[in-house]
């Protein structure tokens, strides 16, 4: 298998190994991670223990040793407090001390170590050698007694190693007698054919006890994980639950927002024919009929003027006055009938509403408009389309009202779903005017009630001395959006 295949194949293991551990529940993921340290901790803390505890029974032993053996040499070697070698006739006394029937313990091996010089041992070929420090001798001369089982690996212990018994190998310091001067060490190896049985024992109890304690941990923990989880489990499933309601009162509120914006677009759309209806009727009925007024007074002026003198003047000036009321009742009629109705725009597109709202309104004062309207969508709902037209003409009024008639501008963007339109100007600014309602129509503030009726955001930013930004955005109904996306 090649690298490039080696790691491929571990990358698949990992992404296994973290989908198989997703899809498990918390207390068993818990159950596992927890397991996984207490088992290495089990281990950790048992080794230890065990060691402590074997360290412990080899140590009691040694000292049992040591005791008894130093109550038997110290008093015969305390010469090497003032000399390196031991006389001959103290080292016979040692030997007869240290016979079997005597010390009655299973020594196979005496020395004793003056430094690292062995001064007397029961093999007559060491004495007088010297062998290198051992960890356990250096201890041992700091005032410790040291043992070591099973582990005969100096030089000076081959001869002891051929014996196929359990061996304990002890080192003892010996004290001056009055004063606690160490003046020499003695090393004892005794044969301890219990000391197996009682490590094992002891291993076997330790290891007993911290399995014990670590699987007692292990299930108290794999319980009260359990508990939680299953708590868990609940709330999550609870939660869901929860959500999912939350969810569908929301698709709810949604459906009901849409049909109520259907709504207010087809009332606004109901309004503005109704609008243009009456407009269209106060411009064929009350509008022909004061014209016809009109021109009948004319007539019937012509026929005054040819009476006598004395008849004309007497009516002449009525004549005027109400020919002067007639006009303007015609003017205001007229003027009332074109705010009404707006022009015919059911058959024209979005982009070019707004172009014939800025002409109109160049149109009407004299002020050119600067234009920056994009590619819009072709069908929109005619209240829509409505709206954004009474916005344009509404905004361009109050800017050549209120701006001096001072960079009046109209634009238009179409991003995805969202339409914006801005009107803008150059002038002082609204400040306290945004709350007019002003000249035809309902001012700001109607438009911005008639903008929201249809679901869209009306904004107004005006700032002393930086003119004044109109902005209105309105959110197309899917099928526009949809079928602006495949033009």
């Amino acid at each position: 298998m090649g690298k490039r295949s080696a790691l491929r194949w571990l990358r698949w293991a990992a992404r296994s190994a973290r989908r198989q551990w997703a899809r498990r529940s918390l207390s068993v993921q818990f159950a596992i991670v927890t397991s996984t340290i207490l088992v290495l901790g089990m281990l950790s803390i048992g080794h230890w223990v065990t060691s402590r505890i074997s360290e412990g029974v080899v140590h009691g032993n040694a000292v049992a040793a040591a005791m008894y053996t130093d109550s038997f040499v110290a008093a015969q070697v305390q010469e090497l407090s003032a000399q390196p070698t031991l006389r001959p006739e103290t080292r016979e006394a040692l030997d007869a001390l240290l016979l079997p029937q005597v010390i009655g313990k299973p020594i196979v091996g005496f020395r004793i170590w003056k430094g690292d010089t062995i001064v007397y041992s029961d093999r007559q070929e060491l004495v007088g050698r010297s062998f290198p420090p051992s960890p356990l001798r250096e201890q041992s001369w700091r005032g410790k007694v040291t043992a070591d089982y099973g582990n005969l690996g100096d030089e000076e212990s081959a001869p002891i190693r051929a014996a196929d018994e359990p061996i304990l190998e002890i080192y003892a310091p010996i004290r001056e007698t009055g004063s606690n001067r160490i003046i020499a060490l003695a090393e004892a190896y005794e044969i301890t054919p219990t000391l197996p049985q009682e490590l094992a024992s002891a291993r076997i109890g330790s290891w007993m006890v911290v399995g014990a304690v670590t699987f007692a941990m292990l299930g108290l923990q794999i319980v009260i994980v359990g508990k939680g989880s299953r708590t868990i489990t609940e709330q999550r499933a609870s939660l869901r639950d929860r959500i999912a309601d939350l969810s569908r009162a929301l698709a709810e509120n949604d459906t009901l927002r849409q049909r109520a914006n259907d709504a207010n677009m087809r009332v606004a759309e109901m309004n503005e024919r109704y609008l243009r209806q009456i407009g269209a009727d106060l411009h064929d009925g009350p509008v022909q009929l004061l014209g016809m007024a009109v021109l009948r007074l004319d007539s019937l002026s012509d026929i005054v003027l040819g009476a006598e003198k004395s008849i004309v003047e007497e009516a002449g000036e009525d004549i005027g006055v109400l020919r002067d009321a007639l006009g303007d009742s015609l003017h205001e009629i007229r003027n009332i009938s074109s705010g009404l109705a707006p022009p015919e725009i059911e058959g024209l597109t979005l982009q070019s509403t707004l172009q014939m709202a800025a002409r109109r309104h160049e149109r009407r004062t004299g002020n050119p408009v600067l234009r920056d309207i994009a590619e819009l969508p072709a069908q929109v709902p005619l209240s829509l389309k409505t709206c954004l037209y009474r916005f344009a003409q509404e905004g361009l009024t109050n800017a050549f009202r209120h701006a001096n008639s001072n960079g009046q501008a109209i634009a238009a963007r179409c991003s995805g779903d969202q339409i914006e339109v801005h009107v803008s100007d150059t002038g002082p600014g609204l400040g306290n005017k945004c709350a007019l309602s002003e000249g035809r129509g309902q001012g700001l503030i109607g438009l911005r009630d008639r903008v929201e009726s249809l679901g869209g955001e009306f904004l107004i930013d005006s700032k002393p001395g930086a003119g004044t930004r109109l902005t209105v955005r309105f959110r197309l109904p899917r099928a526009n959006s949809e079928a602006l996306s495949h033009v």
